[in-house]
């Protein structure tokens, strides 16, 4: 008994000393640098210190992609509630001005404290890769937090996915600097924070994996397993707070007959004409907005003016347009609707974005996919009733196609659909369409809607393929931040 009273003694001694140890440590280097020291001590080898890092950042990515969701849906709320009161007084008008009250409040803020925060997002990052090492600002967390925020809330035809890549993407920047890892590493991070991002927003970890490597890198290598330890962490933390629940609830859908796969193709050869137009209006209201001699920091009132105006007459595009979607995937849409649908949504998209408002392209481009989608399928139904599907099911296969066509990622949007819908019977008609809207749309032109932004700015992005024109540089545009 003795022995086990000095053995005690003994232990408690040893705590003390280390404890003692620990905080003269802290006190001489802090308990953050503290904590650097400990994991980059020479018996942890690179690999596993990368390995840990990388869930760190999913955890802290989900934790983050959890509160974005939550101040959106406070904003939204705080939108229809006491504002949309304030504004009864002009009547239907409010729906009118909602947007604009928006952008109002979202230009200064972009302006004055990180330009990099409007738009889609997507291309700032993959800026920050190839010109940056992936050092990313960190105030752009913030920034774009409260900026995608204020133009979703508030009615801005924008998505959320793209404000996480970004939010994600800052995140593993800032802890690729604060470990002090080199810049091949740094920006295994930032992709790493960027499918966190993804994984969070459509509880798809697997989808968010692989666009993070084939929309960001251009190409699936060794860091895969990095990119997916961090997807699949950040996914956990989503459904631990938000539940596990798919993005989309539709029905389960399936290709009636064979002789439906040649109309899945002919619907993807459309899609990827349109999506095709649509990346061509998005720069061009990029373009206009940014030649109007007008003040920057009021333009995103001005697109969201224009937002409120379309609102007025499609109250369906509010936001990211979710509900609609699911409509679309339900079959409760005309034909006639769901086309004015496909057409409101991207207008309302191109002035949202275009005019400096910020949020992404992922979710507008697969609600242009199923409205387009679901009104092909409606007519082919309507014309051979016996063979085909119902209309949900075009609009489900649209959806993929769409994004598939504007980001050249084939992969991910088979993958992500999967995830999103829990319907893996879809197949045969989604890589149908998909082949058929990727090769159109790769016809048209050889970028995608985010490796268009960095061969306009004249930057060589090493996922560009090899069949691609070498980017012809350009003098930036007063518009844009420096090094943007």
């Amino acid at each position: 008994m003795s022995t086990g009273g000095e053995f005690g003694k003994w232990l408690a001694a040893v705590v003390a000393a280390l404890a003692a140890a620990g905080r003269r440590m802290a006190a001489r280097v802090g308990v953050w640098d503290g904590a650097r020291v400990w994991l980059r001590a020479s018996f942890l080898p690179e690999q596993n210190y990368l390995i840990i890092l990388a869930v760190v950042v999913g955890v802290v990515t989900g934790l983050g992609s959890v509160g974005f969701i939550y101040v959106l849906e406070l904003t939204a709320g705080f939108a229809r509630g006491p504002v949309a009161g304030l504004l009864e007084r002009f009547g239907p008008a409010q729906l009118v001005l909602l947007p604009a009250l928006g952008g109002l409040l979202v230009g200064p803020i972009v302006q004055r404290f990180a330009r990099e925060a409007k738009g889609h997002g997507v291309p700032e990052v993959m800026t920050a890769l190839a010109t940056r090492g992936g050092n990313i600002r960190k105030r752009v967390v913030t920034v774009k937090v409260i900026a995608s925020s204020l133009t979703i809330g508030f009615g801005g035809a924008a998505g959320r996915e793209g404000p996480m890549v970004q939010i994600g993407s800052a995140i593993g920047s800032a802890i690729g600097a604060w470990t002090r890892l080199s810049r091949t590493n740094v920006r295994t991070l930032v992709t790493c924070g960027a499918a966190g991002g993804i994984a969070a927003t459509f509880n798809a970890p697997i989808g968010a994996a692989i666009f993070s490597m084939e929309v960001l890198i251009g190409r699936v290598h060794t860091d895969f397993l990095l990119v997916l330890l961090t997807s699949l962490s950040s996914c956990m933390i989503a459904r631990y707070f938000l539940g596990n629940f798919p993005a989309f609830m539709a029905p389960a859908y399936d290709l009636v007959s064979p002789a439906e796969l040649p109309l899945y193709f002919l619907m993807g050869i459309l899609i990827g004409l349109a999506a095709s137009g649509y990346i061509k209006l998005l720069y061009w209201s990029e373009d206009s907005f940014g030649a109007w001699k007008f003040p920057d920091y009021l333009k995103p009132a001005v697109g969201g003016l224009m937002v409120g105006l379309i609102l007025r007459f499609f109250p369906q595009i509010y936001g990211a347009g979710f509900p609609a979607i699911e409509s679309a995937l339900w079959v409760r849409f005309s034909w006639e609707l769901l086309l004015a649908l496909f057409v409101a949504q991207m207008v309302a998209n191109c002035a949202t974005l275009g005019s400096g408002g910020s949020g992404g392209v992922f979710a507008p481009s697969l609600y242009m996919g199923a409205m387009l989608g679901g009104a092909f399928g409606s007519l082919a139904n309507g014309v051979f009733p016996e063979w085909t599907a119902g209309s949900g099911a075009y609009a489900m296969v649209g959806m993929a196609a769409f994004f598939a066509a504007i980001a050249k990622a084939p992969t991910t949007s088979i993958l992500i659909l999967f995830e999103m819908t829990n319907d893996y019977r879809i197949m045969l008609p989604l890589m149908a369409a998909v082949v058929g809207s990727v090769y159109v749309s790769h016809r048209m032109s050889p970028f995608s809607i985010y490796t268009l932004k960095l061969q306009r700015r004249g930057i060589d992005f090493p996922g560009l393929q090899a069949d691609e024109p070498a980017p012809a540089r350009r003098p930036q545009s007063s518009t844009e931040p420096a090094g943007a």
